[in-house]
């Protein structure tokens, strides 16, 4: 069996894990910083049951009118995933948002559409936090997560 990593490395991002049937095994937000991340990719490894786990992280840029700070912190995750991912001898692939969210949603600039998306396909998934907000990170997560399975079962 394999399993399916999609990593949203955004503040606000998530990582998530499904099995080649689309069900959930694990979803867990930006844990703040790298050793914590790092602790979560260990802990999916541990209870992967010897499974392969394959990846895609969502390949970012920079973005207009995003402050210089952000830009350089959301660079910084992308990195701390890429490196975590390598460590841990865990393959991935980096994936444009336009090419992961073809077919999946229809408006790329807008979290809802992804939000919708990831409910429907994903419907045990907790998308929403304790005062009802969308949880757009573990949305892109776990779409990035399916992307990486159809791109496994040549579906992508």
């Amino acid at each position: 069996m394999i399993l399916f990593m999609g990593v949203d490395p955004g503040q606000s991002g998530a990582v998530a894990v499904i099995s080649s049937e689309r069900e959930i095994v694990r979803i867990e937000d930006w844990p703040g910083d790298e050793i914590q991340a790092a602790g979560v990719i260990r802990s999916i490894i541990v209870n992967s049951g010897g499974w392969e786990i394959h990846a895609a992280i969502e390949k970012v840029s920079a973005m207009p009118k995003q402050g210089v700070v952000s830009m350089f912190k959301f660079g910084m995750n992308y990195g701390i995933w890429q490196g975590l991912l390598a460590a841990a001898q865990i393959p991935f692939v980096l994936v444009a948002p336009r090419v992961w969210q073809k077919g999946v949603i229809s408006k790329a600039q807008d979290k809802k559409p992804s939000v919708a998306a990831a409910g429907r396909m994903f419907p045990n998934a907790e998308l929403f936090g304790p005062r009802g907000g969308k949880k757009d990170g573990r949305a892109d997560a776990l779409l990035i997560a399916d992307y990486c399975r159809r791109q496994h079962i040549g579906l992508a």
